[in-house]
Formats: C-alpha cells, sequence, structure tokens
C-alpha cells in the first residue's frame, strides 16, 4: 500500500497535466472556488439607513451598486448591542462574554 505521500505528486502531476492539457485557466478555476466577501461593519447605521433597503433619506449609489451587483441580506445577527463587543466577536469568532469583553472600549 503506498503512503499518502508517495500517492500526492503523482495525485498533483495528473491534475495539472489535466488542466494545461485541457487549456483551463486556473486562475478562474480558484475565482469560482472562492467567493469574494465584503463585510462593513458600520456604527450608529440602522437596517433602513442606505437606499438600497428603502432610506429615502440617505443617499448611498455606491452600496446600492455593489448591491445590484451582488448578494443582499435580510436578516442579520449582532454578538452585543455594542460595536467594540461586536468587532472583537467577528475578529476572533468567541462571544463577547467569553473574551470577557461586554461594555464599550
Amino acid at each position: 500500500m503506498m503512503s499518502p505521500i508517495t500517492r500526492t505528486p503523482l495525485a498533483l502531476i495528473a491534475l495539472v497535466s489535466l488542466v494545461v492539457g485541457t487549456g483551463v485557466d486556473t486562475t478562474e478555476c480558484r475565482a469560482a472556488e472562492q467567493p469574494n466577501v465584503i463585510l462593513f461593519v458600520v456604527d450608529d447605521m440602522g437596517w433602513m439607513d442606505s437606499g438600497v433597503y428603502g432610506s429615502r433619506y440617505y443617499e448611498t449609489p455606491n452600496i446600492d451598486r455593489l448591491a445590484a451587483r451582488g448578494m443582499r441580506f435580510t436578516d442579520a445577527y449582532s454578538a452585543n448591542p455594542l460595536c467594540s463587543p461586536t468587532r472583537a466577536s467577528i475578529l476572533t469568532g468567541k462571544y463577547p462574554a467569553r473574551l470577557a469583553f461586554t461594555t464599550a472600549a
């Protein structure tokens, strides 16, 4: 039985040969597998404070254009009602209480 170490180079060579042989651009393959994600973390912005979500007061043409070309979310969850613990939660992937960071910084 062959070890995974000896199988890996052969599989890699076969994959490269297949991609090169068929003329497929590897950059396009990688781009299709990994989506681009932009996360806006905005302080004191309400759910209806951009044009794409119904604001008639605020003009947000760039956000509206970005939303028209991408994906919009209608439901969200915040780890904490304050911005600092929420940002810490986003950066670490942990609940603010687990970080002992539940008040404003």
